[in-house]
């Protein structure tokens, strides 16, 4: 069975007006919110092998607090300039040429696109919505044995977490 996580990057910060979007840091929330989720997926095992993170500064922070509290090396992490300018099509043609050996991987991105690609993989012919606040964690399992069968409507979605529901 093969397992899709997708990471919205964390909470990031408007602080400096100038800075392009594609170089926005992190908030303080976002610095505490990434680590978090890490710690989750290490204490229910469910780290993945592999992450695929769009190169957005705050997508680059949110994998790297993710992984180190996940007790993941960054030589897991693999970086995708499709998942910052691309659409939901390249979220889906990274997670088919992932490598079989990878029963579970990771993606870190950006919405709406994150949320689409969640909701079109669980869905068939029906829109699903999914909802993911900053640093929302999804899983999803599909019952294809390559990634390269994983499409529309082949996933059910296992569980979500907000960083929200940690902090209580």
């Amino acid at each position: 069975m093969k397992q899709i996580l997708l990471l919205r990057h964390a909470k990031s910060s408007w602080d400096e007006p100038g800075l392009s979007d594609f170089e926005r840091p992190l908030a303080e929330r976002g610095l505490n919110d990434a680590p978090r989720m890490g710690q989750f997926v290490r204490e229910i095992g469910y780290q993945p092998t592999v992450i695929y993170s769009s190169p957005a500064k705050r997508a680059v922070q949110t994998t790297k607090l993710f992984s180190e509290s996940a007790e993941m090396s960054e030589d897991q992490i693999q970086w995708n300039e499709d998942l910052y300018y691309g659409s939901m099509k390249d979220y889906i043609e990274q997670i088919q040429a992932a490598s079989d050996e990878h029963e579970r991987l990771m993606l870190v991105g950006h919405n709406p696109i994150i949320e689409n690609a969640a909701g079109m993989l669980a869905g068939s012919e029906h829109k699903i919505a999914v909802r993911m606040p900053t640093a929302a964690l999804v899983c999803l399992e599909s019952f294809a044995n390559s990634w390269r069968e994983v499409m529309q409507g082949t996933c059910q979605i296992k569980w979500m977490m907000i960083p929200k529901i940690l902090r209580i």
